[in-house]
């Protein structure tokens, strides 16, 4: 009777250790937001210039197989604003190259993950691979090199006159920098201010609507240690 039963047991108490990874492996569906009509696309703008085959992060979101089984943590990257990587403190200046997810997309991403991380709805064909990426924020296009002049300033203030276009500062690690230009009317127009910039990440902050410093114009610069600041401006 024994040796009846002791198959039995064991048969639960495996059934019991591999039930929860069945369930993981099968999440219930409950969301119409799929990877290969909404978070690809969105994946594609915003993440892949990082997260790819060969780019500066060593996880790759190209495809759903890659991406899924980071759902919960990109959901919590997101929810916190970690990623997309963007050293510009929100409302401090506006960028056309800002990667920055907008509250939808970020409802979005939480959405599709909440709702079992489906690749794609029953009855359509899925997709393994992300789509070209959209013309957004995250794909802009430099002016050509003969169309700016760049110049290289130190920290503190400066004179500066011309069409400023972008500014490309260069601080210690986990520095911090707040970027101005004070006017001749005694106008201050805040730029960026940068914080827990990376070294090993430079950007350059691409102005949305350029702005136009009249002469008597200064550039003031305060940063937490040693900086330096590239300004680039319309020739």
């Amino acid at each position: 009777m024994n040796g009846v039963k002791a198959p039995a047991v064991l048969a639960g108490a495996l059934l019991v250790c591999i039930l929860p990874h069945l369930l993981a492996a099968h999440d219930r569906i409950t969301t119409r937001v799929t990877w290969t009509r909404e978070i690809a696309p969105l994946f594609a703008a915003r993440c892949a210039s990082c997260h790819r085959a060969g780019g500066s992060s060593t996880i790759a979101l190209d495809t759903y197989q890659q991406a899924r089984p980071w759902a919960a943590a990109i959901k919590e990257e997101v929810l916190t604003r970690r990623m997309p990587r963007w050293y510009a403190a929100r409302g401090y200046g506006d960028f056309a190259n800002d990667p920055s997810l907008s509250p939808f997309e970020i409802a979005l991403i939480a959405a599709w993950v909440d709702g079992g991380a489906p690749e794609s709805e029953k009855g359509t064909p899925a997709a393994g691979t992300a789509p070209a990426a959209p013309v957004t924020a995250a794909s802009f296009t430099a002016p050509p090199a003969a169309a700016v002049r760049t110049v290289s300033a130190g920290c503190g203030e400066r004179a500066i006159t011309g069409r400023l276009l972008a500014v490309r500062p260069a601080l210690d690690a986990k520095g911090a920098a707040g970027i101005a230009a004070l006017l001749p009317d005694g106008r201050q127009h805040i730029i960026a201010w940068i914080r827990d910039y990376d070294p090993h990440d430079p950007v350059t902050y691409w102005l949305r609507r350029p702005l136009t410093l009249p002469s008597g114009s200064r550039l003031h610069v305060e940063s937490t240690g040693a900086c330096s600041i590239d300004l680039t401006f319309a020739r």
